[in-house]
């Protein structure tokens, strides 16, 4: 595979990493595992990665907050506007290179099908989306109107397919696209003793789309359990006031290096997925074992990690309940899992093999 360009919305502006050529609103994407890797397996690979917070500029959304007359109006203008930018960018970069593979990421809020279009009339490039979330639920208009352009879209979870399929998709396939980087884990983890300072740990959202997980926490912690908990407070605000007990188990926010500490600083961790994964395959799924920390988690595709050896299942509140509370009780059976899970990251689920199973499913 000679040349690849990756499109992305996944950026957020770094004020130490600015590429010159876009300023305050594009990512280095210095930190991004999967390209990391995609680079050193592709001959050349470029990336274009777009500032997520060009989504809903800042700016704008302060004079929206104080209800200026006219700023909806002003903040629908902008977002056209960008978006319109956004897509001259693409163009010209396609129009300028004869790339094999053209990769589309998640949080594409500036794709229309116009640019599809476009783009299929400028270049014979095989245009691929990598995608970890339910189409039907979570994508907006402009952006189901280009699934039937794509020519192969690589899923996490089987249970999308059949959406993806149903607004235009041809060729799905369930890579998964999550996977996780042991070696970046380890030289964060390794600047900490292993010592495991927390029993229980959840780190992820608890807003509006994931009342379940504030459900399944206040059940557990008004039984006993010390959960301690990381979520984005300003997103969680609204909806934690009704569940009173998790305030006194709410830890902060949790991101990135310091999210990696706490998971392997933590004996057990919890992964409840969002219900528009029916099947499971989020990113904390292969996260928590590469942090050598034994995971409880809601679903999970038994060829990935086996229930009871490399990852533990709860069926509902009250076996979530006392799978807590035994291996809790149980050390050695709680390591034993914690390392199982981690050789089998370390064999068949880091980003390396991802790519490699890319390349391998290009070729062919």
């Amino acid at each position: 595979m000679k040349k690849v360009l990756y499109i992305s919305g996944d950026g957020f502006t770094d004020s130490k990493k600015k590429w010159k050529i876009y300023f305050n609103s594009f990512d280095p994407f210095s930190k991004n595992y999967f390209i990391t890797n995609a680079l050193k397996l592709f001959t050349k690979c470029e990336i274009f990665n777009i500032s997520h917070s060009l989504r809903h500029p800042s700016f704008i959304l302060k004079l929206e907050s104080k209800h200026l007359p006219g700023s909806t109006f002003l903040r629908t203008k902008a977002i056209i506007f960008i978006n319109y930018c956004i897509n001259i960018l693409i163009r010209w970069k396609i129009r300028l290179n004869s790339y094999d593979l053209i990769i589309f990421s998640d949080n594409l809020f500036f794709i229309n099908q116009k640019l599809f279009e476009d783009i299929k009339t400028i270049k014979s490039s095989k245009l691929i989306l990598f995608s970890n979330i339910s189409p039907i639920n979570l994508l907006v208009d402009s952006q189901k109107s280009c699934i039937p352009y794509y020519d192969i879209i690589f899923i996490s979870d089987s249970g999308h397919e059949k959406e993806w399929k149903e607004l235009g998709g041809n060729n799905i396939i369930n890579l998964p696209i999550s996977a996780s980087s042991p070696h970046t884990f380890n030289k964060i983890i390794n600047n900490y003793n292993d010592e495991k300072l927390y029993d229980v740990t959840f780190i992820g959202r608890l807003d509006n789309l994931h009342h379940h997980r504030l459900e399944i926490l206040n059940y557990l912690v008004s039984n006993g359990v010390p959960v301690n908990i990381w979520t984005w407070i300003d997103l969680s605000k609204k909806y934690l006031r009704k569940f009173p007990l998790l305030e006194a188990n709410l830890r902060g926010q949790a991101f990135g290096e310091e999210m990696i500490k706490i998971l392997s600083q933590s004996k057990i961790v919890l992964n409840i997925h969002i219900l528009s994964q029916p099947d499971g395959g989020n990113l904390r799924l292969f996260e928590i074992p590469a942090a050598r920390s034994m995971q409880i988690a809601d679903k999970c595709p038994e060829n990935w990690f086996r229930d009871g050896h490399e990852i533990v299942l709860y069926k509902n509140n009250k076996d979530l309940l006392n799978k807590i509370n035994y291996y809790l009780m149980n050390d050695k059976e709680r390591a034993r899992i914690a390392m199982n899970g981690y050789e089998k990251l370390i064999k068949e689920h880091t980003y390396q093999h991802r790519v490699k199973k890319l390349m391998n499913i290009f070729q062919n």
